[in-house]
């Protein structure tokens, strides 16, 4: 593939040691579950993933990172069961609770996540990672997600390495180190000798949220882990000079949508 080998998956969990942009726990997502629960329901974003998907019926698709099943429920309504994993068990309880008002009884929820033991999950078609794909080690996740299916892999992951404008990062003084990127994603999957097929899903927002100031401040400490006195005081006057006066708020996301066959040569295209 290249002149000299280059071990793409080091430099993945190098460059992930060293981002600002740390994972969060399962208790920081227990703590967003509510939020995020009424936040994400029914989004352009979703149909415009499923809409990327080849499903039928009578498949079986595993979500992994489920969350408050922003995927899985609509999922349910057009295949035979969803598999719904998250280590976070907040998440699974909004889920569960979703499931019950769209009176949807085919979604089995296990309190599992990337790193646990997956032996105890049944076999599945299809599998899914809709902007849940944040681990330390991306080869071994791509792998472990590949062999639990018979068909194919679906998963969006951030384009861009940082969740956050570099504009407002300027602005507020606070040098990051960016998160890896999406490439390393097909590359490692065409070194395991799989064909991946790469697409775009733009959102109509990003992760900062801006529909009051605080809530600015407070999206921006969530989304980088947290700022300095100094830089609030900077991101309020960011707020008020670009966003309430101008109308400038946070540009939205693009996710990259990575799709392949669990056959090794074989393209879904």
């Amino acid at each position: 593939m290249f002149l000299q080998e280059i071990d793409f998956a080091s430099m993945y969990k190098e460059h992930k040691a060293l981002t600002d942009f740390k994972g969060k726990s399962s208790d920081d997502w227990d703590n967003k579950s509510k939020e995020m629960a009424v936040s994400v329901q029914r989004s352009p974003y979703i149909d415009d993933f499923i809409s990327h998907m080849d499903i039928s019926a009578e498949d079986i698709v595993l979500d992994i990172g489920c969350g408050p099943g922003t995927l899985a429920i609509p999922l349910a309504k057009k295949v035979k069961q969803v598999i719904a994993i998250d280590f976070s068990l907040k998440m699974l309880e909004e889920l569960e609770v979703y499931a019950a008002k769209e009176g949807i009884t085919n979604i089995k929820t296990y309190h599992i996540g990337w790193e646990d033991d997956w032996s105890k999950l049944p076999l599945a078609d299809i599998a899914v990672a809709s902007r849940s794909v944040e681990v330390q080690d991306i080869d071994k996740a791509l792998l472990k997600m590949t062999a639990q299916v018979t068909k194919a892999c679906y998963i969006t992951y951030k384009a861009g390495g940082s969740f956050v404008d570099m504009e407002i990062l300027d602005f507020i003084g606070k040098k990051i180190i960016t998160k890896p990127d999406f490439w390393y994603i097909p590359i490692l999957l065409y070194k395991n000798g799989y064909l991946p097929t790469i697409d775009y899903i733009t959102t109509n927002k990003g992760s900062v949220k801006s529909s009051n100031e605080d809530e600015f401040v407070n999206s921006l400490i969530w989304s980088l882990g947290g700022i300095d006195d100094k830089q609030q005081q900077k991101a309020r006057e960011y707020y008020r000079s670009h966003i309430e006066q101008n109308n400038l708020h946070p540009k939205p996301f693009i996710w990259s949508f990575i799709a392949w066959s669990n056959k090794k040569g074989i393209s879904l295209q």
